[in-house]
């Protein structure tokens, strides 16, 4: 799974996306979850935690897997 519709960021120089990044890329909270279909309601609110967890997760495995390859690229 990876950020805003397999739109992955992990080539960032920075970095992986952060919960906040991944957020603003949506155009705010209220988007984010809209766009899963969720509320803005204590239970959705969680759920929509869970997906942005996920993205995180996915997202910092992409980038740590390309600066290996850059890495491995290298010698």
């Amino acid at each position: 799974m990876s950020t805003k519709s397999s739109t992955s960021t992990s080539g960032s120089k920075t970095g992986p996306m952060t919960r906040s990044q991944i957020i603003k890329s949506y155009g705010g909270r209220p988007n984010f979850q809209y766009s899963f279909g969720l509320k803005m309601d204590p239970d959705s609110i969680e759920e929509g935690n869970a997906i942005l967890d996920a993205f995180e997760q996915q997202d910092r495995e992409d980038w740590e897997a390309e600066q290996k390859e850059k890495k491995d690229a290298k010698k």
